[in-house]
């Protein structure tokens, strides 16, 4: 048999080569899936970069589309809170200001005649309401109109004059704006509130400022500025043409929390006295400045505070030597320790004495006299020596009285800003023979003429040391937060006994003393202290420019008020305290008593032939009150609830008042309550400020409320 010959075999021949190039094929076709790949890569590469050339060479196209369509968080800027006097007087206040602006696109001109009669009264109605009598031109407006129409300008100022609210409620009425956004064009910007004091100088720098309406800077507005400011809100909003936004209030939305009020012990009417009285002593005697804390004795309550000018609040932040109204405080500890009495003689000799190198002298020499003199003639020496015989030895029981009388702190805790007394002390370097004498007349110690004037309240309360505070109440809207009250700083600062003495000595002041002429024929007796203090100047010492002073209360025998005034470097013919500062005093206590007894109100009953005629009554409770008091009226209308009371000079006569139940009534002259009942019944919320009948509201009569909305009444 033949062998076979396998490699003969084409077939199986070509079989090895054939798995040789089966990986060659694999290699070629991933090879082939990579480069389209690649290729792919590069085209999505090459789209990207020619769409991001195209956005850069659109650029202007694209950003005006972002402000159009962007959405975004829009604050809400919560309105600060007001500050009110006692009886709820509006002392500072923030005001709405609005921009007008126009979109002449929605404008509709096809009419062209009556858009040229309407665009021409807007025209005039704006050039005789928003400019100057040298500015007006109505042709202005109505080329700044046009071209806007002509340009296709979604936007443009009508005029740069910011408006207020009632501006702006009138604006609303002229042609072409009258239809509102989408009819007429009109858009409405706010800006932010501004603040304002309706009382212009009175109190104004103790109320404080706002720097841009709302950084805080001094009084009330810094030291209660998280009451005040409020909490702002957010709302997400959509940028619409024209420059406006839409609120989208499905998401996000955070309401702004209005400020709370914040609610002073002021008395406008006695800040308004002791103001003017001030401006005319410090006019009068060509003063740098001068200024003035009345206090209510019993609580502590500051009815009244006046600087002038009111650039720099003296009261309670000008630390100075008081001088001779200090003599008070060493008369007070000598008396409580039973040292001296006002019938004790003491010797001034020549009206000099020297303690160590220091010449201690006094302007009118007493010689050798009572202790009652020597207080009531301010002798220096006297009082110096005196306060020197009994505590040269223990200068530290004469500091322990300091601090019973409140000295060694500050006395005002609400209002910033009052820096703690100054004074050498026994121990310090400073500290020598002389200055024992020297503080027990008023040098060698700095307070503040506010906490001069709170010692001297302590003596008029009997020995009750009593915080003097100036605001009273937090208040959100009608709804009390936070109250404040009467604070004892020390119960019994001084005796019963002690108090009543040194009252004594401070009526011998006005009596006969350095203050005698200032407080005759007055139909009350005043207790108090003259100051004539010189003043020192850095790198000089002391200097011929002086403050003057007068610190007492009114009346002597039953003190209702304390009063401090202080002038500063009177330049007159007279420069002492009894000559400059006592006659402010008096004009203050005499218009202050008047008003505390009821002497200055006017009186209110109802003249003969006068009959008082609301302007909107209950009609029922009217006709009651009208028959009570014996006052001829006519009969109600029937049907109606409301009605209009007018005097014909012989009797009331009530006429029909519709006031609806679609569209805000005009309020004025209503009681709250009335008011209340009224709006409460058209499912308003309402918010009352002050107390008295309705002065202004902040919806404005014939306005159609949405439901829930809020009004607010300022009463007065």
């Amino acid at each position: 048999m033949r062998p076979v010959n396998r490699t003969s075999n084409p077939a199986r021949q070509q079989a090895p080569a054939a798995r040789k190039a089966a990986p060659a094929q694999v290699s070629d076709h991933i090879l082939r899936r990579i480069y389209i790949l690649f290729a792919l890569f590069l085209v999505f590469g090459a789209a990207i970069l020619i769409r991001v050339v195209g956005l850069q060479l659109n650029r202007d196209y694209w950003v005006q589309r972002e402000d159009q369509e962007q959405i975004f968080f829009k604050k809400l800027v919560a309105d600060r809170g007001n500050i009110l006097s006692e009886d709820g007087t509006i002392l500072a206040t923030s005001l709405p200001f609005y921009r007008l602006a126009l979109d002449p696109t929605v404008l509709d001109t096809t009419r062209w005649v009556p858009f040229a009669d309407s665009l021409f009264v807007l025209a005039v109605n704006m050039t005789q309401h928003f400019d100057a009598p040298e500015e007006r031109d109505t042709l202005r407006y109505i080329n700044l109109i046009r071209t806007a129409i002509l340009n296709k300008d979604k936007h443009v100022y009508l005029h740069k004059r910011k408006l207020n609210f009632k501006e702006l409620e009138m604006a609303r009425t002229w042609p072409i704006l009258n239809a509102g956004r989408y009819g007429g064009g009109l858009v409405v910007e706010k800006y932010n509130n501004e603040r304002f004091y309706p009382m212009g100088d009175l109190a104004r720098i103790t109320l404080g400022r706002l720097i841009d309406d709302t950084l805080a800077q001094r009084g009330v507005e810094f030291s209660f500025n998280e009451e005040l400011k409020g909490h702002d809100g957010y709302i997400l909003a959509q940028k619409v043409v024209g420059n406006s936004y839409v609120p989208l209030n499905e998401f996000g939305e955070e309401a702004a929390a209005d400020g709370y009020d914040v609610v002073t012990t002021l008395d406008i009417s006695m800040q308004d006295v002791v103001y003017r009285a001030l401006k005319e002593g410090v006019d009068e005697n060509l003063a740098k400045a001068g200024t003035a804390i009345l206090i209510e004795v019993e609580t502590g309550k500051i009815k009244a505070i006046a600087n002038y000018p009111e650039t720099y609040n003296h009261a309670i932040a000008l630390q100075v030597e008081p001088g001779s109204t200090f003599k008070t405080v060493s008369a007070t500890a000598l008396i409580e320790d039973g040292f001296i009495d006002a019938c004790d003689t003491v010797d001034t000799g020549n009206g000099k004495i020297k303690f160590d190198d220091k010449e201690v002298t006094d302007h009118v020499r007493v010689g050798k006299t009572d202790f009652e003199h020597i207080f009531a003639l301010s002798s220096n020496v006297g009082v110096s020596k005196t306060v020197s015989n009994f505590y040269q030895e223990s200068p530290e029981c004469f500091m322990e009285h300091l601090q019973r009388f409140g000295f060694m702190d500050v006395y005002n805790t609400q209002i910033e800003g009052e820096p703690r007394p100054q004074m050498i002390r026994p121990g310090d370097p400073e500290w020598n023979i002389a200055t024992l004498p020297s503080l027990s007349y008023g040098y060698s110690i700095r307070v503040t003429p506010l906490q001069m004037a709170a010692f001297y309240n302590g003596i008029a309360n009997q020995g009750k040391l009593v915080r003097p505070y100036l605001v009273s109440e937090i208040r959100d809207h009608s709804r009390p937060v936070r109250t404040y009250g009467p604070e004892l700083i020390n119960p019994q600062m001084c005796t019963d006994l002690t108090a009543t003495r040194v009252r004594e000595l401070m009526k011998a002041v006005t009596r006969y003393g350095t203050a005698a002429g200032s407080f005759r024929d007055l139909p009350f007796e005043v207790a108090g202290k003259t100051g004539t203090a010189r003043k020192v100047k850095e790198g000089v010492g002391y200097v011929k420019e002086y403050r003057a002073s007068f610190g007492g209360f009114f009346p002597a025998n039953k003190p209702r008020f304390t009063l401090y005034v202080m002038l500063d470097e009177p330049q007159g013919s007279y420069i002492s305290g009894g000559q400059v500062a006592a006659p402010i005093f008096r004009k203050i206590a005499e218009q202050v008593y008047r008003m505390d007894q009821g002497l200055a109100r006017p009186k209110t009953a109802v003249k003969p032939g006068r009959k008082p005629a609301p302007r909107a009554v209950l009609a029922t409770s009217a006709k009651t009150v009208y028959d009570s008091l014996g006052i001829a009226s006519s009969e109600v209308p029937p049907g109606y609830a409301w009605v209009r009371a007018r005097s014909n000079g012989h009797q009331v006569n009530f006429e029909e008042l519709d006031l609806g139940d679609e569209t805000i009534p005009n309020l004025s002259g209503m009681t709250a309550r009335d008011a209340l009942y009224l709006l409460e019944r058209m499912g308003l919320k309402v918010y009352i400020q002050g107390t008295g009948k309705v002065r202004r509201q902040s919806l404005m009569p014939g306005h159609k409320p949405r439901k829930d909305a809020t009004i607010t009444l300022y009463l007065g």
